[in-house]
């Protein structure tokens, strides 16, 4: 039983060496841009890289394992003959995936996913397309890898499977049954909470070094099992022409920018605060006579208050795009999952780097979740604090660090020297399900959903109440912008409309800003971007989806995106639509076929565009 137990080890070895030596090849490959890595992340590369390696080895080994478990019921030479077969064939299919992935990135400048199968439908273009590439090159360097690599695979099963013996050993297929089924963890990428993806391997500020890091067969099978994104717009409801009217209708705006901020000889910081689950259902709520978030009821007093703002998705990673891109969500996909397609978005961080400013992005939790920490290194963030850079013993909730622990760690960055002006973005957690905050701080009484949700925005409220005591307190203070919203909406408390599901507050406040006002016209999330940039006179060309918010005359509208579905607003108007069942799913006010035209046009623009990217 030793030497078949010691097999799998070597088996699962041979895999993650073999992705390792493609590494290598990748590097090799793109020399010019390998060179300059610095020895310190070229080691990156590989110490990031091979947690997607294990990951594909897992994957590979899952059906070997399995096998070898029933090792001693079927015939030795059907047994080796199969198995040998199986890794054979892997090894032609692995090596061809590793060996074009080489050509895609020096082309396309991202690593192979599925869509060069889109090419097979057309062949005679896809012969043209490959006709400048070193194919002759790619060819050889293709039989070389086979033969070294089928080379050593036989040596492997051949040398160790010869000399097995029936054993009569009951216990040995359950413990190789466990061995299989412990390959869940190198697959998932370790015991977090995120499941293995790109972000994972993303650790460094050269874009080069993260995409090295990727395994090209991980990113390829993840690409075409999970169909990463759509290569034909489905909601083609409209013609061109009424698209482009539609467009020209929601985005004629040509009245005076309003002016909210206080003289300064200097350009204010800015600190954009994301709310985790942050609804404006619960704004001056009281759940069971007590206010849910009593400080924001106070400090929305103390800006300019939109109270009829609404998210652009439904979750986190879409809100976060939504926020620093000004980028609409999708209604089946979320850009930020998709590397290639969101390094192309306009983010703020490179607006404010690009005016002289420190950038800046605080999360209590993993950043590598749904993708965000690729989406942040693309988007050229200067510092990136996330769990990592807490105490282990801080780390005490699912998510990660309290919002109690990352406002503080804000403070303490920001209450030193002043090192010039910044830009931050915080994103807080503790609201997030399964709402697990410190039971000191429990405000009602109950432990159902909806205790537990308000439970966990008291939290978060008096978590900011604390920062901004601190934050007033500061030099910085005077000179700062502070915009508070939620990255998207939430279910509870229930309304029985889909529509109040999406709303959230936006607040502007900070020391900066002049004004004291609330603003009941229809906003969006997507529009806070073009609003700082308008009010800093920054170039705001690139944020084609959003509208300045500080219009004298606002434009007066939202949309939102959920899965296959949309919602339109306009003031005491709203419709939600499912594109499925393609019918409204809610209404309010008059809605006619104009109403339902803009929704549409605005769900079939923006897809395109993200097909387009």
């Amino acid at each position: 039983m030793k030497e078949r137990i010691q097999f799998l080890f070597i088996y699962f070895g041979f895999w993650v060496v073999y992705f390792l030596a493609a590494r290598v090849l990748f590097l090799s490959y793109h020399i010019d841009q390998t060179k300059l890595l610095s020895l310190e992340t070229l080691a990156g590369v590989f110490w990031h890289g091979i947690r997607m390696d294990m990951s594909m080895a897992g994957y590979l080994c899952l059906l070997p394992f399995l096998w070898i478990a029933f090792s001693n019921f079927i015939k030795k030479s059907i047994f080796e003959n199969t198995l040998f077969s199986y890794t054979l064939i892997l090894v032609f299919i692995i090596t061809l995936i590793v060996v074009v992935d080489l050509e895609v990135y020096s082309v396309w400048d991202y690593r192979l996913d599925a869509t060069p199968l889109n090419y097979l439908k057309t062949p005679k273009e896809a012969f043209v397309s490959v006709q400048s590439s070193p194919v002759v090159r790619l060819l050889i360097s293709y039989i070389l890898l086979i033969i070294v690599a089928g080379f050593i695979v036989y040596r492997i099963i051949a040398k160790h499977l010869s000399t097995w013996k029936h054993i009569n050993n009951w216990p040995f297929p359950l413990i190789v049954f466990i061995l299989a089924i412990s390959l869940i963890i190198p697959i998932r990428g370790g015991f977090g909470i995120a499941p293995m993806n790109q972000s994972t391997v993303y650790f460094s500020n050269s874009n080069f070094a993260n995409i090295s890091a990727v395994n090209a067969s991980w990113n390829f099978f993840d690409s075409l099992v999970n169909q990463s994104y759509e290569k034909v717009n489905p909601y083609t409801y409209l013609p061109k022409e009424d698209i482009d009217k539609a467009m020209k209708t929601l985005y004629a705006n040509d009245s005076p920018e309003k002016n909210i901020l206080v003289s300064s000889p200097s350009k204010p910081n800015v600190l954009v605060i994301i709310w985790e689950s942050f609804t404006k259902k619960v704004v001056d709520l009281k759940h069971k006579g007590l206010e849910v978030t009593p400080f924001f009821n106070k400090l929305k007093n103390e800006g300019i208050f939109f109270t009829n703002a609404y998210a652009s998705g439904d979750r986190t990673d879409k809100g976060i795009v939504a926020v620093l891109s000004g980028y609409p969500a999708q209604p089946t996909h979320s850009i930020i999952k998709i590397p290639e397609k969101a390094h192309k978005l306009p983010i703020l961080s490179k607006d404010f780097n690009a005016q002289g400013y420190r950038t800046e992005f605080y999360y209590g939790g993993e950043t590598e979740f749904a993708n965000i920490k690729s989406y942040l290194l693309t988007a050229d963030f200067q510092r990136i604090v996330d769990m990592n850079d807490f105490p282990e013993e801080m780390q005490t909730t699912k998510w990660g660090v309290h919002d109690q622990e990352t406002f503080q760690k804000f403070i303490d960055d920001h209450s030193r020297e002043n090192k010039g002006k910044f830009f931050s973005t915080l994103l807080t957690l503790s609201s997030h399900e399964p709402f697990d905050v410190p039971l000191d701080t429990a405000r009602f009484e109950g432990q159902d959903e909806l205790d537990l949700f308000m439970n966990s925005l008291y939290y978060t409220d008096r978590s900011l109440e604390q920062f901004i005591t601190q934050a007033k307190q500061q030099y910085w203070w005077n000179n700062t912008v502070v915009v508070i919203l939620g990255d998207h909406g939430h279910r509870l408390p229930e309304t029985g409309k889909k529509e109040d599901n999406f709303r959230i507050p936006i607040l502007f406040t900070g020391g900066a800003v002049k004004s004291r006002s609330k603003i009941n016209d229809v906003v969006s999330q997507i529009d806070v971007s073009k609003s700082l940039l308008k009010q800093l006179n920054f170039n705001d060309k690139n944020y084609i989806w959003s509208k300045s918010l500080f219009k004298e005359e606002n434009s007066n509208w939202a949309y939102f995106a959920f899965n296959n579905g949309f919602g339109f607003v306009e003031p005491n108007k709203t419709l939600v639509f499912d594109n499925i069942g393609k019918k409204y799913i809610d209404t309010l006010g008059t809605i006619g076929n104009k109403e339902l035209r803009l929704g549409k046009a605005l769900q079939q623009k923006t897809f395109q565009d993200f097909v387009d990217k």
